[in-house]
């Protein structure tokens, strides 16, 4: 509508609202973060069977203590030869599927040139994160080969690292907070079974609690720089190594089949990253379902497993205090 502002008619945004357009940021923000730093960090290897298989070694260590001598002109002696272990995992299937319909797709909408494509892009981070938290879990999987109405699955970094007797530590339920102490204790437990962990995966309050570390927290504030005030721990530098912590968000609450440590709250994973692989035995892919009718489905699928190549040289963390 016209209106009289100070003797001159003028269309203003009070009577021209008809046709104005929304103050909606042409832009789709995801709220649900997409980081998937275990997936990210581990090799990949290939599947030839729903039942993974592998084979691990280590040397013999009997008769090399101290004093171990043979008298002159002895005659050879055989030692005992150790057997490879042989160590196994199913493939489990994985995927995200969604349908949308014609004049959904044919449709006019904010920050999207398609709906289909954007819809296509949302379900591969998804799968994703799916696979981060499966790869990460506590849980037994089954040791069957699954049925038309059972599902295989696979079992996970921690669930390999604790059946196999590594190193754990635990905080009592809940109630004590990781310590500086206790992890040197785990990482030397570690060393002990003969690893040589380089990374460790926690949540935000462990993550915390390992940058407040009295030897390794060192603040200071860089004014030539950045003038930052710097008090965090990316690389924890223990007397086994150099430790790259990790944050990452799905470690908490995913490890629920965690039981002969307690609860899951305070759950980390140290380990030596390249004794972990993900075994495809179908890579991420994109299948189309065709058309049915007024309406497009597609699915996207994998099969994998993951390999730990030395479970009992990595470390658990479960238990410890949150808050």
């Amino acid at each position: 509508m016209a209106v009289l502002n100070q003797g001159v008619a003028m269309l203003d945004k009070y009577g021209a609202t008809g046709s104005a357009k929304e103050d909606i940021l042409d832009l789709i923000t995801q709220l649900t973060p997409t980081e998937t730093p275990f997936l990210s960090r581990i090799g990949t290897s290939r599947a030839y069977n729903t039942y993974h298989q592998w084979l691990t070694d280590s040397l013999t260590t009997s008769g090399y203590a101290s004093g171990d001598a043979l008298t002159e002109g002895a005659s050879a002696e055989n030692y005992a030869l150790k057997d490879v272990t042989r160590y196994n995992n199913n493939t489990q299937i994985q995927d995200r599927t969604f349908t949308i319909s014609g004049t959904e797709e044919a449709m006019s909408h904010y920050g999207l040139d398609s709906q289909y494509a954007y819809q296509l892009e949302k379900a591969m981070k998804e799968l994703k994160i799916k696979m981060e938290k499966t790869l990460l879990g506590g849980g037994t999987g089954n040791t069957g080969a699954g049925s038309d109405v059972s599902a295989r699955m696979l079992r996970g970094a921690m669930w390999f690292t604790m059946s196999a007797g590594g190193a754990t530590a635990s905080g009592a339920a809940s109630v004590s907070a990781l310590t500086e102490s206790i992890y040197n204790n785990i990482c030397q437990d570690i060393y002990t079974n003969g690893g040589n962990p380089d990374t460790t995966i926690v949540n935000g309050f462990n993550k915390r609690r390992i940058s407040a570390f009295a030897s390794n927290n060192s603040r200071f504030l860089d004014m030539k720089n950045n003038k930052k005030l710097t008090g965090v721990i990316s690389v924890y530098e223990s007397d086994f190594g150099t430790q790259e912590i990790v944050l990452d968000r799905h470690m908490s609450g995913v490890n629920k089949a965690i039981t002969t440590l307690g609860t899951d709250l305070g759950a980390g994973l140290i380990c030596e990253i390249s004794k972990f692989k993900i075994a495809y035995l179908r890579k991420p892919f994109v299948t189309p379902m065709g058309i049915d009718g007024d309406r497009k489905q597609t699915q996207i699928l994998t099969e994998y497993t993951l390999e730990s190549l030395a479970p009992i040289q990595q470390g658990v963390l479960s238990a410890f205090a949150t808050a």
